[in-house]
């Protein structure tokens, strides 16, 4: 019954719908619909450069600590950095700022200081087949240039289950990225309609009829994680409609006794 009620809403929506789900305690997939589908990622691509972030720290290039300088060329609207005074950073603030609250002016920076090419060799190592950052955020003129960022639900969902199986990185740099990821404030996607407290590490994405969200949910009996990629909705609106009720349909699913 899982699938049908799912597809009953894709079969409705106003859009194109990708979706991955799997049952992570027991390693066993559930449904992908169009997971290899690339589509504009959005902020979604975030979840990559922290990745690569806390590589460089490994590698020795930069510290947790370290304090990077914020000039003006760097900053964007909509930023709570560009709305700030303050001229510096540690750069965990950078990592935690782009994820928790998707601030563009803490990505640009890290961009910068990464490497596009290191980003990307870093897509490329985890064996990621639709994912490249070819532009900063706000980058509005490449977009229209043919310049932007890709990726795939199960690119996405690829990266959230090394995390959370410690198949990247160090366990301790997966357990940061994962615990930054809990500390997301966009809760009006996956989260959209469930009232309850949910512990959730996730990563939102949204642009002009588009909408992402791709998580893992811890629940008492079982860890699983669920994305969905909304593109070509009417609103971006309407696609975090979408999915809010295709996850409030997954998580009745996994809370229910005796589920089919």
């Amino acid at each position: 019954m899982l699938i049908e009620n799912i597809n009953r809403y894709i079969e409705g929506a106003k859009g194109e719908v990708s979706l991955v789900l799997k049952d992570l305690t027991n390693d066993k997939w559930i449904y992908t619909l169009n997971g290899n589908k690339p589509v504009q990622s959005a902020s979604t691509i975030k979840v990559l450069i922290m990745v690569e972030a806390l590589n460089q720290v490994l590698q020795g290039k930069y510290s947790l600590n370290q304090i990077i300088d914020i000039r003006e060329e760097y900053k964007v609207k909509y930023s709570i950095i560009t709305d700030m005074t303050l001229k510096s950073y540690p750069y965990l603030d950078l990592i935690i700022l782009m994820n928790i609250v998707s601030d563009n002016t803490a990505t640009n920076i890290l961009i910068d200081l990464l490497g596009y090419e290191n980003i990307n060799e870093m897509a490329r190592k985890l064996g990621l087949k639709n994912t490249v950052l070819r532009r900063k955020m706000e980058e509005f003129k490449a977009i229209k240039e043919g310049r932007d960022n890709y990726t795939s639900a199960m690119d996405m969902g690829v990266i959230m289950e090394s995390l959370y199986r410690n198949l990247i990185l160090t366990p301790e740099m997966c357990s940061l990225a994962l615990d930054i990821l809990k500390r997301q404030k966009y809760k009006d996607v996956l989260l959209r309609l469930i009232s309850e407290d949910v512990k959730i590490a996730h990563k939102t994405g949204g642009l002009r009829n588009l909408s992402h969200d791709i998580g893992i949910f811890y629940l008492d009996s079982v860890d699983y994680l669920l994305g969905v990629f909304v593109t070509e909705a009417e609103s971006d609106v309407e696609a975090k409609e979408i999915i809010g009720k295709i996850s409030k349909v997954v998580y009745n699913y996994f809370t229910t006794p005796n589920k089919e």
